[in-house]
């Protein structure tokens, strides 16, 4: 259900992804501007991709309501809820499994192996239930983590190729760059002495 649920809102939001990007065409996003700090000629500056989708949500309705379904469905409470009452049983056995190599009669020591055996197997039965549950908690969401990523991929892809169509750099400074180099190349060329 939540599969179905996840692609219905990437499908509707992709659909209104062209009406948003219309509208948006005469302003460009923040996250474009250049307000990072240089640290010698590396950058220190945001995500530009959660940036870009930060500022679609902050536009768009159906993406405000999707982010906060989201930010609502918070499955690690409930899941706490086992591995706490899960890991209660395993520090159990790990202490049970020191007494017992404190025991010296071979016996007895081999009587509560089998014991505790059969508390760990029963125990085992008792919690698959449960562990199925989780796991299949976990593997939900990492789906809805998988689309909500493919989610701001898609929406931001317009952005950055408008971005690169709007401000790739002229030719010309770069050609002039390259003229001046063979000038001073030659120049350098011409005072260097035959070796």
């Amino acid at each position: 259900m939540l599969k179905k649920i996840a692609m219905f809102s990437l499908i509707l939001l992709i659909s209104c992804r062209e009406n948003e990007t219309t509208q948006r065409s005469n302003e460009e996003p923040k996250a474009f501007e250049e307000t990072s700090i240089e640290i010698g000629r590396f950058r220190k500056g945001g995500d530009l991709v959660e940036d870009l989708y930060q500022e679609l949500v902050d536009k768009s309705p159906e993406l405000k309501a999707l982010e906060n379904e989201l930010s609502e469905l918070n499955p690690r409470d409930t899941t706490n809820l086992f591995y706490t009452y899960d890991q209660k049983s395993d520090d159990y056995y790990n202490s049970v499994e020191s007494h017992i190599n404190g025991i010296r009669d071979s016996v007895m020591k081999q009587k509560m192996i089998n014991l505790i055996t059969k508390s760990q197997d029963k125990y085992v039965t008792q919690k698959a239930d449960i562990e199925n549950l989780v796991n299949t908690i976990n593997k939900k969401r990492s789906e809805i983590t998988n689309y909500h990523t493919a989610l701001k991929i898609i929406l931001t892809i317009p952005l950055i190729e408008e971005y690169q169509k709007q401000h790739l750099p002229k030719k010309s400074p770069f050609e002039k760059v390259i003229e001046r180099e063979n000038q001073a190349l030659e120049k350098t060329k011409s005072v260097t002495p035959k070796y």
